[in-house]
């Protein structure tokens, strides 16, 4: 199953798919399908002391590799799934995704996310966990993610296996 969920991320990711910093214009998604991706990526990583999801490109990173890297059936699942969420956040709260503040999104996300974890598997992935997956892959792929989140040693170090984390710090990008 593992190889179904990340088997079009990884393969995103080898042909070179990677998120950049460009302005997106949507492609595949509709303005409220858009949207939702920009808000939900930015719930997912937010702006902090580093650049958040959007200011590195991830909501074109993920409309790419929906239209470009998933099937035919991967990508009406994805589509179907972008709308399914939206309708359940309206149903719930009364508004888009989009339109709630950002507490409100947090915590909105924050309760898909626990359903996402705890409830009983169907055999497909939960639209929520391949959103953020999408958007972890996104992050760490750029350029942005790579060097200044993850620690970049392009010749890195001796090896020592039994370091303390609080001696590493960050985790390795390579």
């Amino acid at each position: 199953m593992g190889g179904v969920i990340f088997a079009p991320s990884i393969f995103g990711v080898l042909s070179g798919c990677t998120a950049t910093g460009d302005p997106w214009k949507p492609v595949l998604f509709n303005q409220s399908q858009a949207d939702l991706t920009k808000a939900l990526s930015e719930t997912i990583i937010p702006e902090t002391d580093t650049a958040g999801a959007i200011e590195v490109g991830v909501p074109g990173f993920i409309e790419k590799m929906v239209n470009e890297v998933y099937t035919e059936d991967q990508r009406l699942v994805f589509l179907e799934g972008l709308d399914s969420f939206n309708s359940a956040c309206i149903e719930a709260t009364g508004n888009s995704f989009a339109d709630l503040t950002s507490e409100e999104q947090f915590e909105y996300a924050f309760e898909m996310n626990r359903i996402a974890l705890t409830e009983q598997p169907t055999g497909l992935p939960d639209f929520f966990l391949l959103f953020k997956e999408l958007t972890m892959v996104g992050y760490f792929t750029s350029e942005v993610g790579a060097t200044q989140v993850l620690r970049y040693e392009p010749v890195p170090g001796y090896y020592d296996g039994c370091m303390p984390f609080e001696e590493v710090g960050r985790t390795w990008a390579t």
